[in-house]
């Protein structure tokens, strides 16, 4: 009796044939460049409507301006705001306040930071010390830094010291919150589990807790490179001789409108490059971050060095 071959399906005795790579090829292709021109299309939607509000905006606020909707007294038209920030940025006393916001600005969140993310990290380790401080950083959070910033002057001068002091002191409390809410809400059952497999208190630091409070302390990164720069921003109107704040006081008191309206317009722009800066710094610091598991795979497979695993 001959042998049926292992191939016949529904009356066929042909083998059956693998798929064709020139038409696994194509179809991914063809995938790739519908991903490309979605991409495109939501680029160019992005900046549609990002030019058509700002069209919108300059509009109305010429109508406004040109029918006398608001007293002129109290708003320029958009071609003298224009011509009054050509003159602002030709002279080097704008650049001077520039540049002396902007460094007060980046050493407030450098300087708050720091002190924000150690701050978390202690009260993380240390219940008894975060029961006990609580209370007092509550009670220091809660005062307005507009009230605080003439004390600071009072004590440090007209200098850049008071307003690095008001900007660091918003962007502490929101990286502390951020860094202590990132370590404590780690599993119980993982830090059990990396206990078990003999992680001395540094280890469990260095691997588990702050790889897993790195996506809180990046997320609240964003939010204070604005809290900085307002923070510089409001020291300088209360008191100071240099930075942005003081040339808006300035202009103010002349009732000149078109040269306030500048001065707001560049203090925009440079929170629009601090936001971009620290968006572009998360995206790379989130390229080269991996998962939670990520980091424990090392010591889950036995290849945690230093780790004091006990021999089954």
């Amino acid at each position: 009796m001959p042998l049926e071959s292992p191939y016949v399906v529904s009356g066929s005795s042909k083998p059956p044939t693998s798929p064709d790579p020139v038409n696994v090829d194509s179809s991914e292709s063809t995938a790739r460049q519908a991903v490309i021109r979605e991409s495109r299309r939501s680029l160019f939607k992005s900046w549609a409507s990002g030019i058509v509000v700002l069209v919108v905006f300059l509009g109305g606020w010429w109508l406004a301006w040109r029918t006398e909707i608001v007293n002129p007294l109290f708003i320029s038209s958009p071609i003298e705001v224009v011509r009054a920030l050509g003159v602002l940025l030709s002279t080097s006393e704008t650049w001077s306040d520039i540049w002396a916001t902007l460094m007060a600005s980046i050493l407030a969140l450098v300087v708050g930071s720091v002190l924000g993310v150690l701050t978390g990290i202690l009260f993380a380790a240390s219940p008894a010390i975060r029961r006990g401080l609580n209370p007092y950083l509550a009670l220091i959070n809660g005062i307005p830094r507009p009230a605080l910033a003439p004390i600071f002057t009072l004590w440090f001068g007209l200098g850049a010291t008071p307003k690095v002091i008001v900007g660091a002191s918003l962007v502490y409390f929101v990286l502390l919150l951020n860094t202590l809410a990132g370590m404590t809400s780690i599993s119980a059952d993982i830090i059990t589990l990396a206990r078990s497999l003999g992680m001395s208190r540094m280890q469990l630091f260095r691997l588990v807790q702050f790889p897993g409070s790195l996506p809180s302390i990046i997320a609240g990164l964003r939010l204070v490179a604005v809290y900085s720069f307002l923070g510089v921003v409001v020291s300088e109107i209360v008191a100071s001789y240099t930075g942005l704040g003081q040339l808006l006081v300035q202009y103010t008191n002349q009732l000149d409108t078109a040269w306030p309206f500048v001065v707001v317009a560049i203090m925009s722009t440079m929170a629009v490059l601090l936001d971009t800066a620290v968006r572009l710094l998360q995206r790379r610091g989130r390229r080269g971050m991996t998962y939670r598991r990520e980091w424990l795979r090392p010591p889950l497979q036995g290849h945690c060095v230093g780790c004091r695993m006990e021999a089954s």
